[in-house]
């Protein structure tokens, strides 16, 4: 009893730390377009393996990103997990090199069974990030002089889920999500005269607010080697859906002088609620390995974009295809001897397309990723740690090369629930 009370403060202490969170504020000039830049999906097992998921299925972690998987939770036990990273971004362009970073929980989850074969999870996960922070000197064009530009954008979308996988026979199993995204996005536009305060200048600044439940289902495959080798096999669908949204847009001008009658002037002002829509997506994927020693596995993700409708964003919308691979290896599991050989070591890579065009370019992102699994003593939970090194932007003179770091490191609680005590 004092072992599971223990483990419940331990949750409700992650769920205010993660309720108080917000997205992670790292300035990314790609943000600007569209919905931001779509964050790294899954647990940290899965993201130090290259972001695979299809093909995982594991009674000690959640896999949230194929609902199929639940299924495989253990009788009478209980997971939890909540994380927290560290990121990293460094942009250069030319002879300019910028740095920003930011520390925050990244997602807070949780799943055990209702009987066997049948299991439930809920999560709540980030969905997109759309800080940036863009700002430079041009020409007016006319006799007003340099004019500086200025563009902000802070905000972006989460994802809370709630979903069942349930196995009716030993060899296949099934599962959905059912989720809600919802989030808003605030941008700012600033064209300053900066040789004449004479000139007034002009803000544009808009807001944009979506909600909406989405649907995910999938399926898993289970093929039982030899030796306790396996092959698991994945298929996960998510169609498109649509989210209700609010819009506001404003444009005034002001004068430098903020003491003059005149130094603000709203000219356009507009709000609406029109209907935006994400695209379907397929993920497939394939996992071989032997149990408690070793698993290696790819997925391939497909994202329709161009059947996307983004009202008052930016950006030329694009099919994405990603592509990720990873392995895990466990020296010995059931090692008495070395703490190491009971650690286990991962590593992945991964390439993705962007969904949108970057100045008529379209960016490509690509990253290695590493990191372990740290048994906990006497216990069958873990510590999770991962890195993430990507980079995505041209060698071009003209065009931002942007590099990021991510590291993190969750807490995976697993606890016997509902279990009589033989002895008092």
């Amino acid at each position: 009893m004092y072992r599971t009370g223990k483990f419940v403060l331990i949750c409700l202490f992650a769920l205010l730390a993660t309720g108080a969170a917000a997205q992670k504020k790292v300035y990314s000039p790609f943000a600007r377009y569209g919905i931001g830049n779509l964050e790294q999906q899954g647990t940290f097992r899965s993201r130090a393996m290259g972001g695979i998921s299809s093909g995982l299925r594991d009674n000690l972690t959640l896999n949230y990103l194929t609902p199929a998987s639940y299924s495989s939770i253990d009788t009478a036990s209980f997971l939890f997990d909540f994380g927290l990273d560290y990121g990293v971004t460094r942009l250069d362009e030319g002879d300019m090199t910028y740095y920003s970073r930011d520390l925050t929980f990244s997602h807070i989850m949780l799943g055990f069974p209702v009987m066997k074969g049948l299991g439930v999870a809920a999560a709540i996960v980030p969905y997109s990030n759309a800080y940036y922070n863009i700002g430079g000197e041009t020409s007016s064009g006319g006799v007003a002089g340099e004019l500086y530009e200025y563009h902000n954008g802070t905000g972006g979308y989460q994802k809370v889920l709630l979903g069942a996988g349930y196995s009716p026979f030993s060899y296949i199993s099934a599962g959905v999500n059912m989720f809600v995204i919802f989030g808003d996005v605030m941008r700012l536009n600033d064209f300053i005269f900066t040789s004449d305060n004479n000139y007034f200048n002009t803000r544009k600044q808009s807001t944009v607010s979506m909600n909406g439940i989405g649907v995910e289902a999938s399926m898993q495959l289970m093929v039982p080697l030899p030796d306790k080798w396996y092959v698991n096999a994945g298929f996960n669908f998510t169609p498109s859906f649509n989210l209700k949204t609010s819009t506001e847009e404003i444009i005034f001008r002001y004068s430098n002088y903020r003491t003059s009658l005149l130094s603000s002037d709203t000219l356009y002002q507009v709000s609406g609620s029109p209907t935006s829509r994400l695209p379907a997506s397929i993920r497939a994927g394939l996992a071989v390995g032997k149990s408690d020693k070793f698993t290696a596995g790819a997925d391939i993700v497909y994202s329709k974009w161009t059947k996307a409708s983004l009202p008052d964003t930016y950006g030329t919308y694009r099919d994405a295809i990603s592509l990720h691979a990873g392995a895990e290896y466990i020296p010995d599991k059931f090692s008495n001897y070395s703490f190491f050989d009971r650690i286990e070591y991962r590593i992945g890579c991964r390439y993705g397309e962007s969904y949108t065009l970057f100045e008529d370019d379209r960016i490509n992102e690509y990253g290695i990723t590493f990191g372990a699994g740290i048994p906990m003593r006497r216990s069958r939970s873990r510590i999770s740690l991962f890195v993430d090194m990507s980079g995505r932007g041209g060698p071009a003179d003209d065009m931002v090369r942007e590099t990021r770091i991510t590291v993190g490191a969750s807490l995976n609680l697993f606890d016997y629930w509902f279990l009589k005590a033989k002895y008092d």
